[in-house]
């Protein structure tokens, strides 16, 4: 009866710690996705295409609230070349969902940027895609959508 008591302690107690190191993993990636995040507007705004290399996987599909379609080395090159340079973007409402290897970052936010001579205010919503990578995590894809008046 010893061992029997003994060996269900031991069963809950490795549950209670599997699910604590579980939820500590989720916290600690959340935290990574949402500094990758944050380094993607600082390197918008500060047209840093260095720091958008490193971010964008080689993959990259960024569609544009226009439905516009870039990849990552037309729109690098857009930044690079001045044709478009973001000059504010204020964020909220950032929620991270993780799957396994794969994070979804859903945000609302107001962007203002000069788009071939044009000035665009955009209020919008958007949608990125990680993948966890060998050298780790890349923005696969930017989906952006207007918000209705």
């Amino acid at each position: 009866m010893k061992k029997s008591l003994f060996a269900f302690a031991l069963l809950v107690w490795s549950v209670v710690a599997t699910l604590g190191q579980e939820k500590h993993t989720a916290s600690l990636l959340n935290e990574t996705v949402l500094r990758l995040e944050q380094q993607w507007e600082d390197a918008l705004t500060k047209s840093d295409v260095a720091a958008l290399e490193k971010l964008y996987d080689e993959t990259l599909v960024y569609t544009h609230s226009n439905g516009k379609v870039d990849t990552k080395t037309s729109y690098i090159a857009a930044i690079k070349t001045g044709a478009v340079k973001y000059e504010s973007m204020k964020r909220d409402d950032i929620k991270v969902s993780l799957y396994g290897h794969t994070a979804v970052v859903t945000c609302h936010w107001a962007v203002h940027v000069m788009a071939r001579g044009n000035k665009n205010d955009l209020d919008a919503r958007y949608l990125h895609v990680y993948i966890e990578q060998p050298d780790g995590w890349k923005l696969v894809a930017h989906e952006s959508t207007k918000v209705a008046p």
